[in-house]
């Protein structure tokens, strides 16, 4: 029985305040399907996504089953429209500067549809694999926020007029509107910029699971864009419990930005490392789709039933980026002067 997997701007912004909508303004979650890469079901897999998008399914999270999740997004993303597709892949055992391209690739190719469903990785298998000497949880954790970060700086460090294409002249690319990264983190450094032209979306959607939580640490939590619950089909579970679980959910989230105190407004998300509304559940994935069963059926009752409850985000349109679909705003570029593309031409020996 095949089953997917059970888990346990053009103008340079200026930093400012933002206002914490309350409860009853934070959007509701977006419906996601898991998906396994397994590579004996790569021939429908195409088929099934664009079913599922038909049914009013909001995102796609891709799995690793042999197959590298972002691999897969990339063959989906031409195939669908409007789904959202977030490959679930490691933030460990990697090399930053091609994680963040590969996935800046995926938003180009989906037209804005591209997130990253974060996972810290704790299999000693896999640091074999790569060479790397396995770290421990607290090592674990602060690779993967110090990964996160670094993404986060690569897909920043092009302006959205950076190519100018100006054939006249010559330039394809204005570096003054590019800007280093200048990593120097605990176990690897990144300079940059990206090599990749700045992506639909600016800064993708990075969501993290309950069940990845623990590995990535809280450090990784707190800076995600939102947080992941998982409903698994493989239990039995009915559209009733279905429902109390995301009722349950969506109940415990603080209002964003509040405090003991009752504080209302947080400090710009770019001074801090922290994401505004980190808490929110924006995506809720059902896993343990039992691929030989009547998969298409059972999730398109479950969506609408859950829909016509008010607990799932409407049916995803096209044309419609991800980042709007889990209510985050747009994600402004944001110029540092002193980490400016264009000083490279001062000196070659600085680039040295």
């Amino acid at each position: 029985m095949s089953t997917t997997t059970a888990h346990p701007s053009a103008a340079d912004a200026a930093p400012q305040s933002v206002a914490a909508p309350s409860a009853a303004e934070r959007p509701l979650p977006v419906l996601a399907v898991d998906l396994v890469t397994e590579p004996a079901l790569l021939g429908g897999l195409a088929e099934l996504a664009r079913d599922l998008e038909q049914a009013g399914v909001g995102a796609l999270t891709l799995s690793d089953g042999g197959l590298h999740p972002i691999h897969v997004a990339a063959h989906l993303a031409p195939l669908t429209s409007s789904i959202g597709l977030l490959p679930r892949t490691d933030a460990v055992y990697v090399e930053p500067f091609h994680l963040a391209t590969q996935l800046m690739s995926l938003d180009h190719l989906s037209h804005g549809r591209a997130g990253w469903l974060l996972r810290a990785e704790t299999d000693p298998e896999v640091a074999a694999t790569v060479g790397r000497t396995v770290l421990d949880l607290a090592a674990t954790a602060r690779e993967a926020a110090d990964v996160l970060e670094t993404a986060r700086l690569l897909w920043d460090s092009w302006a959205p007029d950076a190519v100018v294409r100006d054939v006249a002249s010559g330039t394809y690319v204005d570096a003054a509107r590019l800007q280093y990264v200048d990593v120097e983190a605990e176990t690897f450094s990144v300079r940059g910029p990206a090599i990749t032209p700045r992506s639909p979306q600016g800064l993708l959607p990075v969501l993290l699971a309950d069940t990845d939580r623990a590995a990535a640490g809280e450090r990784t939590a707190e800076r995600a864009d939102g947080r992941v619950l998982d409903l698994d089909l493989s239990s039995g579970l009915t559209i009733a419990q279905a429902a109390v679980r995301i009722r349950e959910a969506l109940a415990a989230v603080p209002a964003p930005g509040s405090s003991a105190e009752g504080g209302a407004v947080l400090e710009d998300p770019a001074d801090s490392g922290a994401a505004p509304d980190a808490a929110a559940v924006r995506l809720v994935r059902l896993v343990g789709l039992d691929l030989e069963a009547d998969p298409l059926g059972t999730v398109a009752g479950l969506t609408a039933d859950l829909r016509s409850e008010g607990l799932i985000a409407p049916a995803p349109t096209p044309g419609q980026d991800l980042r709007t679909r889990l209510g985050l705003s747009p994600a402004p570029f944001r110029l540092d002067p002193a980490r400016r593309s264009d000083r490279a031409r001062l000196s070659r020996e600085e680039s040295a």
